[in-house]
């Protein structure tokens, strides 16, 4: 069963990168990527990071497209020319054919993500030129110049004079050049000197490696890369019964709903009213810094008028409907005067972390309503894998977050593969 299950990745993960649309993509999303920091100039804030929150969606919505055209070819395409018949008939089982295509499949994304991640961490190292007098940054153009034009080089001379595929020798050869690409820019900084092993003076870069090496922004991008592989169970179910246009059309409701489900669905399916938004936070008394004893109080200003009284109990959320309950503990307001009060807290417990710029005020624990809970977590939440505003209002991303989101993709892939193979196991394919 191993063998065949091999031989059907092999097969699966071939055809994907010698599709044209593939490298097709792929140029594009680099193109896009080129010009992020071009655009980026017109923000009247940080420029980096809005390069940086544009680059993490073209990576995206590149995968997104990727994952959807090749899923279909693989699967549909396969089964309208009747192809599938000769591995089916054979002792294969669908739920094999299926699990075999879905690791191909996820397998070229995953060679499509990298790639263009290397080009993203190329371009956010050369960041944004703020004036005429900014020089560049010579390593990461000459080492990203390097690795593409090698690649297609060798992709045309093995095509002239081997006959070899194009687009998969080009993808072959440029994965491992775009990885070796970045590794230089950890390895040269700008000035073509040293700096491996040198400590960054960046205080939210936490490696010791090398300045260049965020952790948190290689989180960000693995966030990415666990949305790209949900969506491509989704296009791998879908395939098993609709053609390639409604597979795309699927896989991009798929992605919109994903994007919106906490708004559309979220907040009915979890009740509960906010009081406001922090804007701003002093401490007052609070020992450890945790918001988690009787008496600990904060000055808090709101991003709305309070016309309430004094002593009114609340609750904090890092959400405005209550779905992430920093703790189980109240809260009142004292000294009410108008977007401003002492936020005191007086019942004791155990706080997920202290308060802090963006998190809600609100009257009390969810409320939940089952129907929509229901409907809340039917498409997939890609808004939990979307790390990009942490990154860029300057907030840590936990590992342990990431380790409980990729559970959360694991048992949601599971779930689709299980659907593809109950629709594929009726599916007519004599």
């Amino acid at each position: 069963m191993l063998e065949q299950l091999i031989a059907i990745v092999r097969n699966t993960f071939v055809e994907s990168i010698r599709q044209p649309i593939y490298l097709v993509m792929i140029g594009i999303g680099v193109l896009a990527l080129l010009i992020t920091p071009g655009l980026s100039t017109f923000t009247l804030s940080d420029d980096n990071l809005f390069m940086v929150d544009m680059g993490l969606a073209t990576i995206f919505l590149c995968g997104l497209i990727i994952a959807a055209f090749v899923a279909t070819s693989v699967v549909t395409r396969e089964i309208e020319n009747r192809t599938v018949l000769t591995v089916v008939s054979k002792p294969v089982g669908r739920p094999l054919f299926i699990l075999g295509k879905y690791i191909g499949v996820a397998a070229a994304i995953l060679v499509a993500a990298v790639i263009l991640s290397c080009a993203f961490l190329l371009i956010k190292r050369y960041g944004v030129m703020q004036t005429a007098r900014d020089e560049g940054d010579g390593p990461a153009m000459t080492f990203g110049l390097i690795a593409l034009l090698t690649s297609v080089a060798v992709g045309l001379w093995c095509n002239y004079f081997y006959g070899w595929v194009f687009t998969s020798t080009t993808v072959g050869s440029l994965l491992p050049l775009s990885l070796l690409a970045w590794f230089g820019t950890l390895v040269i900084d700008k000035e073509w000197t040293f700096q491996f092993l040198r400590p960054s003076e960046n205080p939210y870069n936490t490696s010791f490696l090398s300045p260049n090496l965020e952790p948190e922004l290689l989180m960000a991008l693995a966030g990415v890369f666990l949305a790209l592989m949900i969506i491509a169970s989704v296009a791998i179910a879908a395939s098993t019964r609709l053609g390639q246009v409604m597979t795309v059309v699927i896989c991009l409701a798929v992605f919109m709903l994903g994007l919106l489900t906490d708004t559309l669905f979220g907040r009915r399916a979890f009740e509960s009213k906010s009081r406001g938004r922090i804007v701003e936070i002093n401490v007052i008394d609070d020992h450890d810094d945790d918001f988690s004893d009787a008496g600990d109080a904060y000055h808090i200003r709101l991003d709305r008028g309070l016309d309430i009284a004094d002593g009114l109990e609340v609750y904090l959320s890092s959400d405005n409907v209550g779905f992430g309950l920093l703790g189980p503990g109240r809260a009142v307001l004292r000294e009410v005067s108008y977007a401003s009060a002492n936020l005191v807290r007086v019942q004791a417990g155990p706080m997920e972390r202290a308060p802090r710029v963006g998190d809600y005020l609100i009257d009390g624990p969810q409320r939940v309503h089952r129907p929509w809970r229901i409907v809340w977590s039917l498409p997939p939440n890609l808004q939990a894998l979307s790390f990009g505003d942490a990154l860029t209002q300057g907030h840590s991303i936990p590992p342990a977050h990431l380790g409980m989101v990729s559970l959360y993709s694991g048992l949601y892939i599971t779930g689709m593969l299980a659907l593809a193979g109950i629709l594929f196991q009726t599916r007519e394919v004599g």
